[in-house]
């Protein structure tokens, strides 16, 4: 097949996807305005968009400004492709930026597939039914609609869980399809780390207890403020206790903290004098290959987010075999039930210092089946073979 993929932040999404895509034969091409490293197999038509200050308007009225803008830097590059004879069998797109917005414009013919991640609702903002503001009402309803058009015009969309996928209003749930992103299948295989040297400063011996939280972003979405607020009480508990927290200082989920501090910030000026900084050490977004070293020395990792988008790195480290401690949500259901290693923290009936203090010290539990029923719901080979099933199915249905 010939697949079209279209990401602002390609490979996104399809980081794992597209190259497995290219080893099954398939032919890729991608339309993003980002210029990070890809797959030499994929030829990238790159845009280019320039965010222009906006006085005098809504923020919500740039933002679809923004989309329209990129929707038609995207078809520009779909049109470059219809000149040189070039057509998709199926188009993959995440349509969060405006990008699939008029693609079908350029390729009528082409089944549209969406990556839309979740159908936003007043619990992803941190509030419950009928009790969002104003402005946050026009947020769910504007982000939504962009969702919402997309929906329109596509013949599939692709949902990593089913609570994500449950999250859309009834009348697009015959166009859901739950298929994972996948696991490479490497990470199913790795050995444990007894040490590891992060930088000449980090060193974490056997000696050590590693316990790790990593998140794209340290916010509040992700559980960050919980997990730094149990961090003193826990210094106390286990004097060997090394903390390492990887992520960055934005925001990808929830809100600014105010004024011009990030998160850590706060958290950091709020806890002044409680905690002891030699044992906790931050790192920013680190490489990938280094991230998985990680995962494989951890002896915990702590997983608190909110019921919102599940996080590649949870199903990552659950591929390494390392033992999870997560937060109790909806989201999370699925997965805690596939491995012993994955223990839920019940807020109401311990602290999350107590419940890491134990889930430290429990025996680890290797078991063949659950590791044998993770890879077949989460590898990336079977997923992507479920993948290609679908989107053959759709090329098929044009002739």
């Amino acid at each position: 097949m010939r697949i079209l993929l279209v990401h602002q932040n390609f490979p996104g999404q399809f980081r794992d996807i597209a190259p497995a895509l290219c080893d099954l034969g398939h032919e890729l091409k991608a339309i993003s305005c980002c210029d990070r490293t890809t797959d030499p197999r994929i030829e990238v038509l790159r845009y280019q968009y320039n965010s222009q200050e906006r006085q005098g308007i809504h923020a919500l009225t740039g933002e679809v400004d923004e989309w329209i803008t990129r929707s038609e830097l995207a078809a520009q590059q779909a049109q470059t492709l219809k000149q040189r004879g070039w057509a998709p069998d199926v188009i993959l797109a995440h349509p969060g930026w405006g990008e699939a917005m008029v693609l079908k414009q350029v390729f009528p013919s082409s089944p549209l597939v969406l990556w839309p991640e979740l159908w936003l609702k007043a619990e992803h903002l941190g509030c419950s039914e009928g009790a969002t503001s104003v402005q946050q009402a026009h947020y769910l309803r504007v982000k939504n609609w962009l969702v919402d058009g997309a929906m329109a015009d596509a013949s599939l969309a692709i949902l990593p869980t089913a609570y994500q996928a449950d999250s859309f209003p009834q009348r697009w749930r015959s166009k859901l399809c739950v298929i994972p992103e996948g696991v490479p299948e490497h990470l199913f295989n790795q050995q444990r780390l007894h040490s590891l040297t992060i930088n000449p400063e980090v060193t974490l011996g056997p000696e050590k207890q590693v316990v790790t939280f990593i998140s794209r972003n340290l916010e509040p979405m992700r559980g960050f403020h919980v997990f730094m607020r149990a961090l003193p009480e826990l210094q106390q508990k286990l004097p060997k206790l090394e903390v390492v927290i990887v992520g960055g200082d934005g925001v990808s989920y929830s809100s600014k903290p105010g004024g011009e501090k990030t998160w850590k910030q706060v958290l950091l000026e709020e806890l002044e004098g409680k905690l002891d900084h030699n044992r906790i050490h931050f790192f920013g977004r680190i490489p990938h290959h280094e991230l998985i070293k990680l995962y494989r020395r951890s002896d915990l990792h702590v997983y608190l987010s909110n019921a919102f988008v599940l996080s590649w790195s949870l199903l990552e480290v659950m591929a390494t075999g390392t033992r999870i401690l997560t937060a109790e949500n909806p989201m999370l259901q699925e997965v805690n039930q596939l491995s012993r290693s994955l223990l839920t923290w019940n807020a109401t009936s311990e602290s999350l210092s107590d419940a890491i203090c134990k889930a430290i010290r429990a025996p680890r539990v290797h078991s063949v089946s659950q590791e044998d029923r993770l890879r077949e719901l989460y590898g990336l080979n079977n997923c992507v073979q479920k993948l290609e099933h679908r989107l053959n199915r759709l090329a098929a249905s044009l002739f």
